[in-house]
């Protein structure tokens, strides 16, 4: 139990490490290069964001590829995106086989029981056997990446 007299001490701050505050230069300059070229400036979204080009595309680039392809509203674009992946992922989970001509094969495999060893204490263990999804590149898929 404390002394009622006992009072808390205020917490100090501790300074940013070097890196926090190299990215948050960084996160600025891309801000100052952005607000100087509109175009450019919609990928700035947060610290997280990359500029198109800098990394993996995922979510947005697909449902904006939708959008302008097909010629919808955002949101149209976004169910379909959903639409599409959940059809995807529940007809592999059921165990069908999902194919998209020239692009490859989305199925359910079956990973068999085995033998392991536990890195930390080195014992021997069973590692049970499991269902994973699999996905196999189509021939055109393939000669595409090869740039051919």
């Amino acid at each position: 139990v404390r002394a009622l007299s006992a009072r808390r001490q205020p917490r100090t701050r501790l300074p940013l490490p070097s890196d926090v505050s190299r990215k948050k230069r960084m996160f600025s300059a891309a801000l100052r290069r952005a607000s100087a070229s509109p175009a450019k400036a919609s990928w700035v979204r947060g610290f997280a964001s990359k500029p198109p080009g800098a990394g993996a595309l995922g979510k947005a680039w697909a449902i904006e590829l939708i959008k302008d392809a097909a010629g919808v509203t955002n949101k149209q674009a976004e169910a379909s995106y959903k639409a599409l992946l959940e059809g995807v992922a529940s007809s592999v989970a059921k165990g069908e086989r999902v194919t998209f001509q020239g692009f490859g094969t989305f199925e359910k495999t079956t990973r068999a029981a085995r033998a392991g060893v536990n890195p930390q204490t080195g014992a021997a263990i069973q590692i049970p056997a499991t269902q994973a999804p699999k996905f196999k590149a189509g021939a055109a898929f393939k000669q595409l990446v090869k740039g051919k």
